[in-house]
């Protein structure tokens, strides 16, 4: 619980202090929407739910507003010290209320596991993810001489 607490709090004051397009190259290039072709074992599918659970805990439970953003990009930054690969999902609500305006949600996903950002996720349109290793499109995976 103090890895989520430490790295819900960077996230936190990451997206006070840092502008988002610097905080954009630190994660790398946006991909567009595509299925994960990932696959991992029952163990790392089992450390995955627990590293979802427990930063959504962690956030639950917490003083500050840590929302879907900072709750992602914390269990991004954990999956990957444990070497798991994983998505961080940008995207837009479907049934958005017409007086709030365009409303946006982050969400993480494994393998296709289920990490944070849900149920909402599910209600809404991926515009696009973030990969750090391992969850990349099928284009990516191509020899550039056949791009």
């Amino acid at each position: 619980m103090p890895e989520a607490l430490f790295w819900l709090l960077v996230a936190r004051a990451a997206l006070l202090l840092v502008p988002f397009p610097r905080i954009g190259r630190y994660l790398g290039k946006l991909q567009p929407p595509s299925p994960s072709s990932s696959v991992i074992d029952e163990e790392t599918a089992m450390v995955v739910q627990r590293v979802g659970a427990t930063v959504d805990t962690v956030a639950d439970h917490s003083p500050l507003e840590l929302v879907c953003l900072p709750r992602a990009l914390a269990g991004w930054q954990m999956l990957h010290r444990r070497g798991i690969p994983s998505r961080l999902h940008f995207g837009a609500v479907r049934e958005r209320d017409v007086k709030k305006g365009l409303e946006t949600h982050a969400w993480l996903t494994s393998a296709g596991l289920e990490v944070t950002g849900y149920p909402v996720a599910h209600g809404c349109v991926e515009l696009g993810y973030f990969s750090r290793t391992g969850e990349t499109t099928s284009a990516d995976r191509l020899p550039a001489a056949s791009r």
